[in-house]
């Protein structure tokens, strides 16, 4: 990793727009710190670049690794990510979260580091601040999760080429210890930014929520339950009772409604993601025709690809009652059933839901934002980080609200046991976050990634039963990257 494929602050384009349109901005350049930081606008413009690299992160690659290579949902292609046939050599969307997030880390260390000597003061200057060590923990618990144990650094040595180099020799640092720094640095700077829902803030800017949602997931991976409740119940104190959220604003099209704490902005025109290409049924040569049924609102011109597949056990899990069921998976559409869940005596496999449908697709332009975390999700980590901790009543309390909100009669009526319950946890991640880009993660961090998905994915796709390896549970590091270190980075898992 002799050098980490990013550039020098020297080249980082910043814009002067709020976040929600800074990509339609022409930006600007700068090639020293000591010109820039002088007004708060130039500060903020700083923190807009911090979210640039979730661009090329965040979109159907993304979704395949972390949702389409797990226990509940596959896809049927010879790339080398869905069939497991990654290496260091070959190391296929890995790559790119590499050089991105890495890219991602820089463009915030140096950000932190010129707002905080900057001459702006007051409760922007910290919130801003914040704002960037926020994005900067989504980088590496991006990192992290894919790669594990990473290279970790968080000072502007990355200022000029040379001190990057010296940056790629570092080597890697547990992920744990990774996690326990960024925790003590969001816990630092969460207080300083709006304590207010996502929806409320003007630009679609981050706030406090993405803080405490990150302390609450790093938390969990280090099984730091006390850290990950107290995240959580900071946000049960902004967000109240998901009872007032409605099911359908889980929905990509939906933007930024009240539920949600995250998700990467994609408006339409020059910035367009490509995920709902694998999440739509197959489209007709001609017409608004899909698998045999007419969809006016997806219009004739969408292109869509080979689609991901629930696995039998994903489809066992929902009642056939259960109204997260038909916008997940879609075996109808107005009371016509698709050909494919309706083939071999309506035993087929449905397609993805509409909750993933991008309605007016044009060609594989897809303009849905990538919801990425809601308050669903931390109600569940709430109920797992409470169980864990031998707290049935908060468990048994965060975990109905989810269940209730689908309907009132799945709630649990009495608590099942530890063990028990959480494997109740696990099924409810599943039948309520597919396709939020955890899935695999999930399964990893409970140790149960390699038995899960030899157990289902692997017993319907025979090439992900010949290629599946516990490695696999991390990405490898690129051999580029290991080459440009001289040795100092391994990927001693894939030695085999």
């Amino acid at each position: 990793m002799k050098q980490i494929k990013i550039y020098s602050l020297a080249i980082i384009t910043l814009c002067l727009s709020g976040c929600s349109k800074f990509l339609e901005e022409k930006p600007v350049s700068f090639t020293s710190a000591a010109n820039f930081y002088k007004t708060e606008a130039q500060a903020e413009a700083a923190a807009n670049a911090c979210y640039v690299d979730l661009y090329a992160i965040y979109n159907s690659s993304l979704m395949c690794i972390t949702e389409y290579t797990t226990d509940i949902a596959y896809l049927n292609s010879a790339g080398s990510d869905q069939t497991f046939g990654i290496n260091p050599a070959n190391p296929g969307f890995g790559a790119t979260i590499w050089t991105s997030a890495y890219h991602g880390v820089m463009v915030c260390n140096a950000t932190i580091s010129g707002i905080q000597s900057s001459p702006i003061e007051g409760a922007k200057k910290a919130s801003l601040i914040g704002e960037a060590a926020t994005m900067r923990a989504l980088y590496y618990y991006i990192l992290t999760s894919t790669f594990g144990d990473v290279p970790f650094y968080t000072s502007n040595a990355s200022a000029s080429f040379e001190a990057l180099v010296e940056v790629a020799g570092i080597g890697r640092m547990p992920a744990a210890a990774t996690r326990d720094s960024m925790i003590a640095d969001l816990q630092k700077w969460a207080p300083a930014m709006p304590q207010i829902k996502s929806s409320s803030i003007a630009n679609n800017r981050i706030g406090a929520g993405l803080a405490y949602m990150l302390i609450g997931k790093m938390a969990l991976w280090n099984k730091e339950w006390d850290v990950c409740i107290n995240a959580m119940q900071k946000l049960k104190g902004i967000y109240g009772a998901l009872s007032q959220y409605s099911l359908t604003d889980t929905w990509f099209r939906n933007k930024n409604k009240p539920e949600s704490i995250f998700e990467v902005q994609y408006s339409g025109t020059l910035k367009v993601g490509n995920a709902a290409t694998q999440l739509t049924p197959a489209k007709a040569s001609s017409g608004a025709v899909y698998d045999g049924v007419t969809i006016p609102e997806l219009g004739s011109v969408a292109t869509t690809f080979t689609a991901a597949t629930p696995t039998g056990y994903f489809m066992s899990l929902y009642d056939t009652t259960d109204p997260r069921r038909n916008t997940t998976l879609a075996y109808t559409y107005n009371g016509t059933w698709f050909n494919r869940p309706m083939s071999n005596n309506y035993t087929g496999k449905p397609w993805p839901g509409p909750k993933f449908w991008c309605p007016n697709m044009s060609n594989q332009q897809d303009n849905n934002n990538q919801k990425v975390f809601r308050y669903a999700d931390a109600l569940l980590m709430l109920a797992e980080a409470a169980n864990e901790k031998d707290d049935p009543t908060t468990a048994m309390a965060a975990i109905n609200e989810v269940k209730a909100r689908a309907k009132a009669n799945f709630v649990l009526s009495s608590y099942p046991g530890k063990v028990a319950f959480l494997e109740e946890v696990k099924k409810e991640r599943a039948r309520e976050l597919f396709g939020e880009y955890g899935r695999k993660w999930d399964l990893v961090r409970w140790g149960d990634f390699f038995t899960r998905v030899s157990a289902t994915s692997a017993t319907e796709i025979q090439i992900i039963q010949e290629n599946l390896h516990p490695y696999h549970e991390y990405y490898p590091i690129p051999q580029a990257e290991i080459d440009r270190s001289n040795g100092v980075l391994t990927n001693d898992a894939y030695n085999h």
